[in-house]
């Protein structure tokens, strides 16, 4: 038997022998539990309690599956991470509840642990040993491949998934070819050398679920509209990767800027995102968000972060991470979480997936289709060289941050509305 019945109270107990009652039927389950239709009824359909070796015969009748959904499947539980830590210990030790346990997991959770799954975060060390790996190359190519190793982790807020690598390379290839070729061709090495070491199938998938750009990229963006990505934001359940969906379509920035946001980048009182990064080939120096975005992130989405920190802190610390760069993040989640949770919410309103990099896409052709110049949405979205910005702000294109604010709030998308 995988659970101990006496642990259980009168209703749990009740549960399972009338999940019996549905598989087998009244007749079939009364024969198989060694007692009278009549006797059976009456423990289905009244308060009469039920003796422990007919729950103890009912339990050992039933699947994992099936016994969980009775047992738990109307009744929720507070759990601390110390008490999730000491279940997932248990597991490794106990073959019965590892089964018992992971059939939970898949029933309840599959969807997202699918994704989860195709995910390999890249520890410090794992750095270390890519580089150790290059010695015997030239100086100029060790440099090379860490340096663009180095830009892809930082963007993917080091968690390589398809999805992730993928959208990463779309937004380089936006700016330089060459650079997502050589960013490419660095996550390809750093897969092949030390993922591959550690997990062969998972190495392979997230070898094989991108290419190196040869030429230009070309990726056809998904046609979206603004109504079904407000319906999309409404079928988001997790609270972080709602607040993170809202801010990608508003501001029209890069995954990874968002994900890396600090949470001093963000000036609430003034509404403006301070990305404040200068690189080679873009400069995203501000973007905005909408009065009802402010309201709704002071009233929702901050209680809702400093809860979720407050109350995972001291596990964060258990594992060894720097607890105070965590507390920092503006989305101190998983990004492999917060993208699982907006693609069940997409699934559920357009029946399929669209690349969070198609956000962009719709901002860029939202604001053209409401008239704005494409060298303002180049400055939104952080489109413009260094060297272009600075010729334009100096000599062309003279916009104050509060002109450009202006622009940004008659013209930009809003998924929410005031109440």
């Amino acid at each position: 038997m995988l659970i101990d019945v006496t642990k259980l109270d009168e209703e749990q107990r009740r549960r399972i022998v009338k999940k019996v009652v549905e598989k087998l039927g009244l007749t079939q389950a009364a024969k198989s539990l060694e007692i009278g239709r009549s006797t059976l009824y009456r423990y289905v359909n009244s308060n009469q309690s039920i003796p422990l070796e007919v729950v103890k015969r009912a339990a050992d009748m039933l699947a994992p599956d099936d016994l969980s959904d009775a047992i738990y499947g109307l009744k929720v539980v507070e759990v601390d991470a110390t008490m999730a830590l000491s279940v997932v210990i248990k597991a490794m030790k106990d073959e019965k509840f590892r089964n018992f346990f992971v059939s939970i997991l898949y029933q309840y959770l599959g969807e997202y642990m699918k994704n989860v799954s195709s995910t390999y975060i890249v520890t410090e060390d794992d750095v270390r040993k890519f580089e150790k790996s290059l010695q015997g190359k030239t100086k100029s190519t060790i440099d090379m491949r860490m340096r663009y190793l180095r830009i892809a982790l930082t963007r993917l807020g080091y968690e390589l998934s398809p999805d992730g690598i993928r959208d990463l390379i779309a937004e380089l290839s936006e700016d330089s070819s060459n650079i997502a070729r050589h960013t490419a061709n660095s996550l390809k090495l750093f897969i092949k050398t030390i993922v591959k070491e550690k997990n062969v199938q998972l190495a392979q998938m997230l070898y094989n679920s991108f290419k190196v750009p040869k030429s230009k990229y070309k990726y056809k963006p998904q046609p979206l509209t603004l109504d079904a990505l407000r319906k999309i934001f409404d079928n988001i359940n997790h609270l972080g990767a709602k607040a993170f969906f809202l801010l990608l379509t508003e501001s029209g920035l890069r995954v990874g800027e968002v994900y890396s946001l600090k949470i001093d980048q963000l000036d609430l009182e003034n509404r403006i995102i301070k990305v404040m990064k200068e690189t080679e080939t873009k400069r995203a120096y501000i973007s905005f968000i909408h009065t009802e975005t402010k309201k709704w992130l002071q009233e929702v989405y901050f209680p809702y972060r400093e809860e979720f920190i407050r109350t995972y802190e001291f596990a964060v610390k258990q594992i060894g991470a720097d607890v105070e760069m965590w507390k920092q993040k503006l989305f101190p989640f998983q990004l492999a979480d917060l993208r699982a949770s907006i693609k069940e919410g997409m699934r559920r309103v357009l029946g399929k997936e669209f690349r969070l990099y198609d956000l962009r896409s719709f901002f860029a052709s939202y604001m053209i289709k409401n008239g704005v110049s494409p060298m303002i949405i180049n400055l939104l979205q952080g489109r413009a060289p260094p060297a272009q910005f600075q010729i334009l702000q100096n000599h062309y294109f003279v916009m104050s941050e509060i002109e450009l604010q202006k622009v940004f709030d008659e013209k930009g998308p809003k998924l929410l509305s005031l109440k």
